[in-house]
């Protein structure tokens, strides 16, 4: 069985921040993320060659 240095629940913004920085540093991360894509709240689709927010903008409000 491989080892991590770090299990990240969730590849949202944070998520997927902190492995790639840690991962810079040397750190190996293992990402789990229960939906289709990484991204998380603020993920966008293309919609005829506009970036959509798949679960809108009002969440950050």
């Amino acid at each position: 069985m491989k080892k991590y240095d770090y299990l990240i629940v969730g590849a949202g913004l944070f998520g997927s921040v902190f492995a790639h920085e840690m991962t810079k540093k040397g750190a190996s991360c293992l990402v789990i993320e229960k939906r289709d894509h990484i991204g998380g709240n603020i993920y966008t689709e293309d919609v005829d060659g506009i970036q959509v927010h798949k679960y809108g903008a009002h969440i950050f409000h």
